[in-house]
């Protein structure tokens, strides 16, 4: 089973995998339709967003990590 840390990575390959297969002929890589109703810049924007908060949680989980305790005698 995977950790929550390797299914973050998977994600963030996939997210990489799709923006760079973005051009003029796929989603993300066209201007947006009106008539159609498709969101072509807001896909890629949304797939942006993703990746940062991706990155913020892989940074969290990859630590360094100080635990500090506390006691009363």
């Amino acid at each position: 089973m995977a950790t929550d840390l390797e299914n973050l990575q998977t994600r963030k390959s996939a997210i990489l995998t799709e923006l760079a297969a973005i051009d003029t002929n796929a989603a993300g890589g066209l201007p947006n339709s009106q008539a159609a109703g498709v969101d072509h810049q807001g896909y890629k924007a949304g797939l942006y967003a993703e990746l940062k908060e991706i990155n913020s949680q892989i940074t969290a989980a990859e630590g360094p990590w100080q635990l500090d305790s506390q006691g009363f005698l």
